[in-house]
């Protein structure tokens, strides 16, 4: 799978997995379920982060921050939240439609450079974290990845980051003897 495939793919579940989000978010707030609305805003903050949607990220942190300190996330934040979804959701729909031949991501660097010290060290510390960012990062060092880890450990780690598995992706990087 290419980059670009491999991105409209993250997009498209994205678009899948969090359409109704605001809906979701809305029922718990509403349920006084401040456990659930806490998890909904956790876990849009990681995916906004994986497709970059900065704004967003933001936004979902601090409805997760408000909910584990126990306080009402205000209303002006979650319908800043809910507007912020909206927008980067038609983003993603325009991206999903737009033609094949539209570049969406950068080249990628050359399969043959082995992965820098200091992006491999980089990428270990994002894992270690539980940073959302690691599989963009991850994405960018694909190609030299697979120059040092093998196509058959690339594929694993892709599945765990998929998974947001990180423990387990960082455990597959750490099996490259890079150190």
């Amino acid at each position: 799978m290419d980059d670009r495939a491999l991105f409209l793919r993250v997009l498209g579940r994205f678009a899948g997995d969090y359409r109704d989000l605001a809906a979701r978010l809305h029922a718990a707030l509403d349920a006084g379920d401040a456990v659930l609305a806490h998890r909904i805003a956790h876990t849009l903050k990681g995916a906004a982060g994986m497709i970059e949607a900065n704004r967003l990220r933001e936004l979902a942190l601090k409805v997760e921050l408000a909910m584990k300190a126990g306080d009402a996330a205000p209303l002006a934040l979650i319908a800043a939240l809910d507007e912020e979804l909206a927008r980067v959701l038609a983003e993603v729909d325009t991206l999903l439609a737009a033609p094949e031949t539209q570049t969406l991501t950068p080249a990628p660097a050359p399969a043959s450079l082995p992965v820098a010290r200091d992006d491999l060290a980089r990428l270990r510390d994002m894992l270690d974290l539980g940073d959302g960012r690691a599989p963009d990062l991850a994405t960018q060092l694909r190609p030299r990845l697979l120059a040092s880890m093998g196509s058959e450990k690339v594929a694993a780690f892709d599945a765990a980051l998929r998974r947001f598995d990180f423990e387990n992706a960082l455990a597959l990087l750490e099996q490259t003897g890079r150190r």
